[in-house]
């Protein structure tokens, strides 16, 4: 799987192209998603959604990397990847954003300190970009 080549290859839950899920999911560990998901998406880990995924929906994770469609805000710990074929409607939060060409993204840009990314509001001494793609 060409997804699973900057990972450690433990993923530990797979949401598979034929399923659709209504309502949100939290697990531990890394998560997979190949299918459909209509409401929150929530990992202590890493998440992962391929090319044709869809999520209605906030997703909450320590990294994600995004190749389908997310419709709603991503809240980061650490280092987020809008793939090529990524379209992300809400707003993004993390510490390393990385967008590749072709990855379409309407919404708030914030970059925060990792040690920050987690903080429900920020104070004025913390250097936060806020930008419009």
């Amino acid at each position: 799987m060409s997804l699973l080549k900057n990972i450690n290859n433990s993923i530990s839950s797979i949401i598979g192209p034929e399923m659709e899920i209504n309502g949100n999911v939290s697990v531990k560990g890394d998560l997979l998603i190949y299918g459909t998901i209509h409401g929150n998406v929530k990992s202590d880990s890493d998440i992962i959604s391929a090319k044709d995924s869809v999520v209605n929906g906030n997703i909450e994770s320590k990294n994600a990397s995004i190749s389908g469609v997310v419709k709603g805000s991503l809240v980061i710990q650490s280092k987020v990847t809008l793939k090529k074929d990524a379209y992300l409607k809400g707003d993004l939060k993390a510490s390393i954003i990385t967008l590749e060409e072709g990855a379409k993204f309407d919404g708030m840009c914030s970059m925060v300190k990792e040690e920050y990314s987690n903080a429900t509001s920020t104070s004025s001494s913390l250097n936060t970009a806020h930008e419009q793609v």
